[in-house]
Order: C-alpha cells, then sequence, then structure tokens
C-alpha cells in the first residue's frame, strides 16, 4: 500500500478499511471495470446460470429471473453505482480538507488541531472492528431471513425462481440460496460500508465544527466561507441515489403487479427522498452555532464601523463650510457611504447554515432521478407533459 495514501493527511473516504486493502493486493482496487466485473461475476451471473439449468430465466412470467425488475435493478444498477462513486467522493473530500487547512485552519496551532482530527477519522475508516461488526450485522440478517423472512414474503410468489416445491412445501430455490446467501448480502454489506463511511465523514464534520475557524462574516458565499461544505455533501449524495435506485425497483416491481398501488407507492418515494434528504444535510448544520457567532460579531464590528463613519460623514459634510471645501478636504465621501451600506446589508444576509434553497433543489433532483421510472410506467408521456405544463401555468 502506497505510503502516502496510508497517511491521515491523504485521507481517502473510498480507499480505507480491510475489504479495500484486500482489493488493493489483488490489484483490482484501480480498474473499476475490471472490479464492477468481478462483483457482477459473483452476483448475477450465477443466477443466470443457474436459473437457466432449473428453468426459471425466461418462463414464469413476472416470476422468472429476468423478470425481477427489482433484483435486475439491485444487481446490474445498485452494485456498480456503489463502486464507482468513490472517485469522485474522495476528490472532494481532500478539495475540502485542503481548504480547510489552507484557508480556515492557517496557524500551527489549528494544523495540529485539523492533523489530530484527520487521523482519528482515518482510524474510523481503516477500522477492521467496524467492517467485521458489519459483517456480523449481514450474517445475523441473512440467517434470518434464510429462516423464514424471505419464505414468508414470497407465500403468495407461486413459481417465483427464488422458490422450489419440496414434498408438497416451498422452500428456497438453488437460484433462492443464491440469492439470499450471496448476492444480496453483497450488496447490503457494499452499501453498509458506504453508509459507514459517511458516518466517518459526518463525525469529521462534527469535530471541525467545534475547533476554531477563522469565518469571515463577508464572505460571498454568504456563509461565513464554508458553502464549500455541499461540495462534498452533493457527492455523498449519490451514496443515497444509489440506495434509491434500488429502492425504486422495488417499488417499480410492486407497481407492475398492482397497478392501483400507486398513491401508496407515490407517498413510500416521497419519505425515502425526503429522509434522504435530511441525512445530507444535517451534518452542514452542524456549523450552525459557529455561523451565527461569526454573523453576531460581524454586525458588532461592522456596527462600530459604521458608528464610525456616520460620523465622519456628518462632520465633513452637514456644516456650513463651501461645497469646494467639502469634496476637498473630506475623508468620507457618499460613495464610501454607500459601499459600507452594501457590506452591511449583505452580512445581514449571511445564513445560518452553509447551504442554499438551490443546494436542496439541486439534491433534490437527484434523488428524484431514480423514481422517474414509476411515473412513466403509471403515466404515459402525454399525461406526464399536461400535468407539468399545469404546474408551470
Amino acid at each position: 500500500m502506497n505510503t502516502y495514501q496510508s497517511s491521515p493527511e491523504f485521507f481517502s473516504i473510498s480507499k480505507s478499511g480491510p475489504v479495500h486493502h484486500a482489493l488493493a493486493k489483488m490489484h483490482l482496487d484501480k480498474n473499476k471495470k475490471k472490479l464492477v466485473g468481478l462483483f457482477l461475476c459473483i452476483a448475477w451471473l450465477p443466477l443466470v446460470i443457474i436459473t437457466a439449468f432449473e428453468g426459471t430465466l425466461f418462463t414464469g412470467g413476472q416470476h422468472s429471473f429476468l423478470a425481477d425488475v427489482a433484483m435486475q435493478v439491485r444487481l446490474l444498477l445498485g452494485i456498480p453505482m456503489l463502486l464507482l462513486i468513490g472517485a469522485g467522493i474522495d476528490s472532494k473530500v481532500i478539495e475540502v480538507k485542503k481548504y480547510f487547512s489552507d484557508t480556515l485552519m492557517k496557524d500551527k496551532e489549528q494544523q495540529l488541531i485539523l492533523a489530530r482530527i484527520l487521523r482519528r477519522a482515518w482510524k474510523m475508516a481503516n477500522s477492521a472492528i467496524a467492517e467485521f461488526m458489519l459483517l456480523l450485522i449481514l450474517i445475523a440478517v441473512t440467517i434470518s431471513v434464510g429462516h423464514g423472512g424471505l419464505f414468508n414474503a414470497e407465500q403468495g410468489a407461486t413459481g417465483s425462481w427464488k422458490l422450489a416445491l419440496h414434498d408438497g412445501n416451498q422452500v428456497l430455490s438453488n437460484a433462492g440460496r443464491w440469492s439470499s446467501f450471496i448476492s444480496i448480502p453483497l450488496y447490503q454489506f457494499m452499501l453498509l460500508r458506504w453508509l459507514w463511511r459517511y458516518v466517518v465523514w459526518a463525525v469529521l464534520l462534527f469535530r471541525l465544527s467545534l475547533t476554531r475557524l477563522s469565518l469571515q462574516a463577508t464572505h460571498p458565499d454568504k456563509a461565513g466561507g464554508l458553502g464549500v461544505i455541499m461540495l462534498a455533501q452533493k457527492y455523498f449524495c449519490f451514496i443515497f441515489v444509489a440506495m434509491s435506485t434500488v429502492i425504486s425497483g422495488e417499488l417499480i416491481a410492486k407497481l407492475i403487479k398492482d397497478p392501483g398501488s400507486f398513491a401508496g407507492i407515490r407517498g413510500e418515494g416521497i419519505s425515502y427522498i425526503l429522509i434522504c434528504l435530511l441525512l445530507v444535510l444535517i451534518p452542514p448544520v452542524f456549523f450552525a452555532r459557529k455561523l451565527v457567532t461569526t454573523k453576531e460579531e460581524g454586525l458588532m464590528k461592522m456596527s462600530k464601523l459604521g458608528t464610525h463613519i456616520s460620523n465622519k460623514f456628518e462632520m465633513e459634510w452637514i456644516n456650513d463650510l463651501p461645497v469646494e471645501k467639502k469634496t476637498t478636504d473630506a475623508m468620507v465621501s457618499t460613495s464610501d457611504l454607500q459601499d459600507y451600506d452594501t457590506i452591511y446589508v449583505s452580512l445581514e444576509q449571511l445564513r445560518m447554515v452553509p447551504f442554499t434553497l438551490q443546494n436542496i433543489i439541486t439534491l433534490i433532483i437527484l434523488l428524484f432521478i431514480p423514481y422517474l421510472p414509476i411515473l412513466f410506467i403509471h403515466f404515459s408521456v402525454l399525461e406526464l407533459l399536461q400535468k407539468l405544463f399545469g404546474m408551470l401555468v
């Protein structure tokens, strides 16, 4: 493993943990296409082969393997997305870390505090105990499913590719066993690892929010200079987009089975979007107290400066001296007073959180995209256009 990449200062979110280090030793961490191909060969291809032998690859209508929309989305979209989002997230995490180091925490004491925070986050991200605990949770859930959870869920699915008849009873087929004990747990483990990494990132931001930061009350981003955090949050949002893609697949399968269930599905989809949006926006809120303090201190300083400028302006301009004398000797001009007013108004607009309405809308759009196929299945294109036009007028 590269010494530079193993240092806390590098702090790669995706290139961390025992699983990644094992893949790195096999030289599979850099070639993403090969990595995706390997995981699909483990999770999806065996199911194709097994269901082909069992006769449920194509046959069985909605209960055939290829007709199982939820499973196809989980394996063919969910797994690749979780494997490919790492590079984008890493690049933004490194940029935000560098911004904090070079701009918001420049003095020696702050640099030492930042190094300590990064070292803790690096240890959390690389924790073998954490990944082992995730694995134990997954094994417990898988065993629970294998001993009745999946069976109960499939009671009404006669002929499903996941089930077979044995002595007149429905049991897991060979494909169902591979799905329940290999394919689905593989996806779930990858998702849990990403959720753990997001927790590591959230804890890192929380610790940074408790440090002394060089925030600027008059910064153009109207967030004291913390607006850059949303660059990373937007990329972390793709974890939840991948999760929403799988959820959307399950909702699509439910809609195909019962077209009348759209109202319930719509409510579930909206709930998932709101929950994911909340999870993305919570970490930036950690800095709210700092922004409130920055705004209050900035307004106090600007008020003192404003009083000084106003007094000087009145002394130099509101008197009986000739205009020519005022324009020649005055140190505070009308344009200076107007510039101060502009800065003060800008300071009053400093937000309590480092994200904007535009940031929220962007996140909602990203989270909504996986659910678009549900609308196209339920409505015709013409109906969708009519509804959109109706919303605009």
